[in-house]
């Protein structure tokens, strides 16, 4: 059953120091708020944050927790009346693993803010046949100094190289704060736009006519067979300039694909604005909108502190993004992973 008691004024005070759960709330709130997938995991966030909202100020920790069906009820599902049902859903979406593995960018973003804390997800598991409770809990983003100096007393003298060797920390530009050269702007706008707009339409011309393109120059090759007459200079020049724009019109669908089906691609210079560095295209959601906008995921090496630029890989791994090193592209290589923006050294 949904909680609707409103949160009071006051905060109440944590045994072990740390900011309530109310004070970090609505910065959680607004964390999620910038993620752009379409997970179960995320709604149910969502979902806990603002039904936890509701009675943030209750002395009783247990109005804190929510089971399956308060969930599948906050999200308005078709599970909300079946237990069973809801609980099995739940469970799939992984919500620990979630929150887990955008542990950086979660932490990240609290510590902008000048939040020395953060919050994550906490499952308890009554024995019996009761229920269990999901609850959001605070945590320190800094570590005990006991912890500290232990670390530091047992830390390698290579440190940073590990048996995985240097990892790496993606940095993210949102769209709207990459900015496209002059060219891009009809399409872009300000740097995005959704697909169901006109942007949008012109974003699906512009892969049609590639095709369309194509279709042309294989028809006129094609009729080119019934002409009964020598071959001259001409139809060779005709022939290779077929052939190169072929290639150029393929590769230009291929991104459009890559796009779709991998969520982000390099964005070519011409797109981007004079002074800006390296971008990526990327499609993700907002809310129900499809949303294409320019991005950025730069790094800095921790071998050479250069910069890094995402390329694509070379043979079986060609479709696969890397971290390439602009100072030792082909030595200094990291692994590129768009959720938890984080990277390792590829040997």
């Amino acid at each position: 059953m949904l909680r609707s008691e409103p949160p009071s004024t006051s905060h109440q005070p944590v045994a072990n120091g740390l900011i309530t759960v109310q004070e970090l709330l609505p910065c959680f709130r607004d964390w999620l708020a910038t993620q752009r997938d379409e997970a179960k995991a995320l709604t149910l966030l969502r979902a806990l944050a603002d039904e936890s909202l509701k009675v943030a100020g209750s002395k009783d920790p247990q109005q804190l927790e929510f089971d399956a069906l308060d969930l599948a009820q906050a999200c308005d599902w078709p599970e909300r009346d079946d237990f069973d049902a809801a609980s099995k859903k739940i469970k799939s979406a992984n919500l620990e693993k979630y929150l887990s593995s955008r542990t950086a960018g979660l932490e990240a973003y609290f510590a902008q803010r000048g939040v020395q804390h953060a919050l994550r997800i906490c499952k308890r598991s009554p024995s019996g046949r009761h229920r269990a409770q999901w609850s959001l809990e605070s945590y320190s983003l800094v570590p005990p100094v006991a912890t500290v100096d232990a670390q530091r007393d047992n830390e390698p003298v290579d440190a940073g190289l590990g048996t995985d060797g240097p990892q790496i920390e993606y940095e993210y530009a949102a769209a709207g704060t990459v900015r496209p050269s002059w060219l891009a702007r009809p399409l872009l706008g300000n740097g995005w736009f959704r697909t169901k707009s006109l942007r949008g339409l012109l974003f699906v011309c512009t892969g049609l006519a590639p095709m369309v393109c194509v279709a042309g120059l294989v028809a006129t090759v094609w009729l080119m067979l019934f002409v009964r007459r020598p071959v001259t200079t001409g139809d060779l020049a005709l022939l290779v300039f077929a052939g190169g724009l072929s290639w150029v019109l393929w590769n230009s669908l291929r991104s459009l694909w890559w796009l779709l089906a991998d969520r982000i691609i390099p964005v070519a210079d011409v797109l981007l604005g004079w002074s800006e560095a390296p971008a990526q295209l990327e499609s993700f959601k907002d809310g129900n909108a499809r949303i294409i906008g320019l991005v950025r995921y730069s790094a800095t090496c921790p071998v050479c502190a250069a910069a890094v630029e995402l390329r694509y890989g070379e043979g079986q791994e060609g479709r696969r993004l890397f971290g390439c090193c602009v100072e030792a592209p082909q030595e200094h290589v990291f692994t590129f992973d768009r959720v938890t923006r984080r990277g390792r050294r590829v040997r």
